[in-house]
């Protein structure tokens, strides 16, 4: 139970950051480079367009809050693995969560009929290939956006154009990928960008002794296959009878570790999330410090600064 919530706050943490009307990484971000608060929402964050144009160059004529934002995706992914997706992504738990309420034998578990890892990353090769022929992809099947239109009817009273591309992309992002999927994270795993650039990111950086991955103690893991059975992703599979984990599609989310009777899977710690955990204290710190009253200070600014850092860095 108290997993399950620790779950829910981090995807809770993910929409207050991320999407409208809080906004809250984008509005400080915006904050840091240009000294003003304003409203944002997910379109000055998004990460979709930098991926597509990471390799004719544009990238670095994007915006600098969605390339300074990409970046640091990439740059945590490699360092932390992909933890955006598994611990903070609404938009990938929404149809996780839905899944739930379907019986898996009206589920198809994709792991069995084909690689994973192939079509993902040939997926990604061609989202970012696309801009040398004249096209974009980008807004054209984005979950991430159409949760957003979703979220902010009732909040924001958003109008949402039933458009052919995003019916598509509900169709096969609640539907196809999501309910009727094992895990209901196909989407996650096959038409995702920000994903599989994160996989390919965490598949280099894991072979590092010093980075954060999910690793199976083979001598104390008894094959029962509660893992494999619980991995949204379809990352976790037993191989002569162990379980192993499969570190291209892997999201960091902590299911398999969690559902581990013999404590045999674990998400190795290094320096890194304590030298991350202190760098993010210390913003918090100094924002606090500029913008509470002086009379306030001495207490409430330690106060609020490990309120908000203790619960982001436990994620």
């Amino acid at each position: 139970m108290l997993y399950n919530l620790k779950r829910l706050t981090g995807y809770a943490l993910g929409f207050v950051l991320f999407y409208a009307p809080v906004a809250l990484f984008q509005r400080c971000l915006f904050y840091l480079l240009y000294g003003s608060w304003q409203p944002q929402s997910i379109h000055g964050l998004c990460f979709r367009i930098p991926i597509e144009h990471i390799l004719d160059g544009i990238i670095w004529r994007l915006t600098p809050i969605s390339m300074l934002s990409t970046l640091l995706l990439l740059a945590v992914a490699f360092f932390l693995g992909p933890v955006f997706c598994g611990r903070l992504c609404p938009a990938g738990a929404f149809t996780e969560y839905l899944s739930k309420l379907v019986p898996s034998k009206f589920q198809i578990s994709w792991h069995r009929y084909t690689e994973i890892a192939p079509i993902r990353y040939g997926m990604l090769a061609g989202f970012c290939l696309v801009p040398f022929f004249g096209g974009i992809l980008a807004c054209s099947y984005c979950n991430f956006f159409l949760f957003d239109l979703l979220a902010n009817y009732y909040t924001q009273g958003y109008f949402i154009s039933l458009t052919s591309s995003l019916l598509l992309t509900a169709i096969m992002w609640v539907l196809v990928f999501g309910i009727f999927t094992k895990g209901g994270r196909g989407f996650c795993n096959f038409l995702c960008p920000v994903g599989a650039a994160q996989g390919l990111m965490h598949a280099i950086g894991c072979r590092l002794p010093f980075v954060l991955s999910v690793h199976v103690d083979k001598n104390q893991c008894i094959g029962c296959g509660l893992c494999e059975k619980k991995c949204p992703m379809e990352s976790a599979e037993l191989v002569d009878g162990k379980a192993q984990i499969n570190q291209h599609n892997c999201i960091c989310c902590g299911v398999c570790q969690h559902a581990c009777p013999v404590q045999a899977i674990s998400y190795n710690s290094t320096v890194f999330p304590v030298i991350l955990g202190v760098l993010f204290m210390s913003v918090v710190y100094k924002f606090l410090q500029k913008h509470i009253p002086v009379f306030l200070k001495t207490i409430v600014v330690p106060l609020l600064t490990m309120l908000i850092t203790v619960p982001v860095t436990l994620i």
